[in-house]
């Protein structure tokens, strides 16, 4: 039995805010997309709003109707940076691997994906900071890695990789310093090479964190 014509327009009707949010969905999505492209591409400071609208293919108007600004797609942005650093964790904390190749294995992926992305994730993480950072927490990033890091050591510890001699929460924010000292430098100088001195780092905190083996003992002068 066919459907009635106001059976029809009922239905309509009724599905009508489903369909408006769909699309308002699908708007939003596709600004947010095309501004991350062009961030990408041409850096935050020259992408303006109206090439953003012109890429997405909405006018102006429609853009501020979805974000107050530009700043604030950039600090949705933001959120993509805590949620990467979550998932190189899951990756690399723990693996089968030695205290040492999960250490250098993070700081590595890491490095890389700063590096596929270098100026946006620049601006994003100088964003973050600017929203979230404070004196007695520091930089936002750092939370999703403390904890983590303890616990790799304290693994290393019981394993014997790691030194005894310092509690594991402390040995962490020694680690965790280390590496944000070259993320800080980075944030502070776009030219400095955090690709290379990030895993750098990485090999320096082991350095400093692993297992001393006592010296063999020598023979003394003349045997």
């Amino acid at each position: 039995m066919s459907s009635s014509p106001t059976s029809t327009l009922l239905s309509d009707a009724q599905d009508r805010p489903g369909r408006r949010e769909r699309r308002k969905r699908e708007v939003r999505q596709r600004i947010y997309d095309c501004a991350r492209a062009l961030f990408l591409e041409n850096g935050v400071a020259n992408t303006t709003v109206e090439q953003i609208a012109a890429a997405a293919d909405v006018v102006p108007a429609t853009f501020f109707n979805h974000f107050q600004s530009k700043q604030a797609l950039l600090g949705l942005l933001a959120g993509e940076v805590v949620d990467a650093i979550e998932v190189l964790i899951a990756e690399h904390f723990p693996t089968a691997g030695s205290t040492r190749e999960q250490l250098e294995g993070f700081a590595r992926a890491a490095a890389e994906q700063i590096a596929a992305n270098r100026g946006l994730a620049r601006d994003v993480v100088l964003e973050l900071m600017r929203k979230e950072a404070s004196p007695e927490h520091g930089a936002p990033y750092l939370e999703r890695v403390y904890e983590p890091v303890e616990a790799l050591i304290e693994v290393g510890q019981q394993r014997g990789e790691v030194r005894s001699d310092w509690q594991a929460s402390f040995l962490a924010q020694m680690v965790v310093g280390i590496l944000n000292s070259a993320v800080t430098r980075w944030l502070g100088d776009p030219s400095y090479p955090i690709d290379e001195q990030l895993p750098e780092a990485a090999r320096f905190a082991w350095q400093a964190i692993r297992a001393q083996t006592a010296p063999s003992p020598q023979p003394p002068p003349g045997e």
